[in-house]
């Protein structure tokens, strides 16, 4: 919480200091970064999933052999990064020719992300076994600590010292480094016995092959999940401009904060579920299953439906009405949040399972995006773009994932998981129709920040009790769900 308040109190400062240009060039630098980074194969998400028998077993022994072919695989993907990296460079100021920019900003701009990035895979590799051991939190402690310290102090050089753009990157690279350092220091503190090398790696590296199959397989779900992530900054600045880059990512920063919180409360699960899987317990996986989702669409609903209520109203008391998006982009942005704060119990499972073979369904998927997104850009402007995300997740995320885990894993049939999910879109709909009709209680006071406060108040306190007794009266899963925390 405290990293998305500073999140968005600094945004408008650095709109205010920098402009929404350069807001906008950092926005669209990290898109770029994104789409170096499927250099990456999705190598973490595996090695994660072959730690998980070693750490369920206390094998000491196969964590350091995992982990060190884990460092050589990172260590040879950073080179490729860094070659790649280099051979943009050429080709960045006729990209942004239009932007208004000198290339030595553009050339900063690109070496501070691109630097930090790198930072990834030739010092931070160990990460991965923080998050197969459940110690997660750890990690995410210490980053937001970091971030949140580098925020606050590129406030007030902007506000007090007069920083310009420069020493705003010069702090990007050097909190983040910051980083590095501590949370390896604390890595080293957790795991004394952990011993890894890059030499090592390569040396164990035909012993563990499969890692290899796997991410080969996995690649494809990083390219799709990349295309989703990073082309609909970049394809709005191909059709439009800078400035109007910066006011959707303004409306994205909201619905990823929203997503990384939702993710805060519930990522702690990925690695309970990889330990779930390896009991082989098949009732409790499909307690749990339904737990977790349950659990998800009830607080995506309550999520999305206040984020659709209030957003122009923060938005203009945040920012400027000037920056509040017209209704069908907002519309389309919150039906692609609620997919995306629902598809996770379904994700967490397919990856503790291992399950990265349908490597169609992402090509298919990043296809689909692009080419409706340009498609659609094309004829309706900016809305179209994302368009495209909502109808590529709708067809594979939506309906081709879980067919895939019940068709390989869960010990259920297909039809009982759509007649559940259907009940559920039933009930939130059914709490959103019933929240709509009780009439808001807003005293006669021109203050934008009251009603926004007001307003957003009522309708969270309204929707989450509203649909959190529908869903308790109609769906066992949750009243199992809410008992679990009354047992804890």
């Amino acid at each position: 919480m405290l990293l998305l308040i500073t999140t968005f109190l600094s945004r408008s400062v650095f709109i205010k200091c920098l402009g929404e240009d350069f807001v906008g060039l950092t926005s669209a630098m990290m898109n770029i970064m994104g789409f170096l980074n499927l250099a990456e194969m999705g190598f973490s998400s595996v090695v994660a999933f072959a730690l998980y028998k070693p750490i369920y077993e206390k094998d000491q022994s196969g964590i350091n052999e995992i982990v060190s072919v884990f460092a050589y695989i990172y260590n040879r993907i950073g080179w490729i990064i860094l070659l790649c990296g280099l051979a943009l460079v050429y080709f960045l100021p006729e990209f942004f020719k239009d932007s208004g920019f000198e290339n030595r900003v553009i050339w900063a701009t690109f070496f501070t992300y691109l630097i930090t990035t790198l930072l990834g895979f030739f010092v931070n590799y160990k990460e991965t076994l923080l998050a197969a051991d459940q110690n997660n939190f750890i990690k995410v402690r210490l980053f937001n600590i970091v971030k949140i310290s580098k925020v606050v102090v590129q406030v007030l050089c902007l506000l007090y010292l007069d920083g310009g753009l420069y020493i705003w990157l010069l702090l990007e690279f050097s909190f983040l480094s910051v980083y590095s350092l501590v949370i390896n220091l604390k890595i080293k503190k957790l795991y004394p016995d952990l011993v890894s090398s890059v030499k090592s790696g390569r040396e164990l590296s035909r012993r563990y092959g499969f890692i290899y199959t796997k991410a080969k397989q996995a690649f494809f779900h990083k390219f799709s999940a990349t295309v989703l992530q990073q082309v609909t900054g970049i394809l709005i600045y191909v059709f439009s401009n800078l400035a109007t880059v910066t006011k959707y990512t303004n409306y994205t920063l909201i619905t990823a904060s929203l997503y990384t919180l939702l993710s805060s409360i519930f990522d702690s699960t990925n690695a309970a579920v990889g330990n779930l899987v390896a009991e082989k317990d098949s009732k409790k996986i499909l307690r749990v299953f339904w737990e977790l989702q349950v659990s998800r669409y009830w607080i995506a609903t309550c999520m999305v439906y206040v984020t659709y209520t209030t957003v122009d109203l923060f938005i203009a008391v945040w920012l400027d009405k000037s920056f509040v998006l017209p209704e069908d982009i907002k519309i389309v942005l919150m039906l692609n949040l609620f997919i995306m704060l629902t598809r996770k119990t379904n994700d967490e499972f397919i990856s503790a399972v291992g399950l990265f073979k349908d490597v169609w369904a992402p090509i298919t998927e990043a296809v689909i995006n692009i080419g409706v997104s340009v498609a659609a850009g094309s004829y309706l402007g900016i809305v179209g773009i994302p368009l495209g995300t909502l109808l590529s997740l709708l067809l594979i995320i939506g309906i081709w994932k879980p067919v895939f885990l019940y068709s390989e894993f869960m010990p259920q049939s297909l039809g009982q998981y759509f007649l559940r999910i259907f009940k559920y879109l039933f009930i939130s709909f059914s709490s959103i129709v019933f929240v709509e009709q009780i009439p808001l209680h807003v005293l006669p006071i021109d203050n934008p920040y009251y009603v926004f406060i007001n307003m957003a108040a009522q309708r969270t306190l309204e929707v989450f009790l509203m649909s959190g007794l529908i869903y308790f009266a109609l769906a066992a899963e949750m009243r199992s769900f809410l008992k679990r925390f009354k047992r804890r």
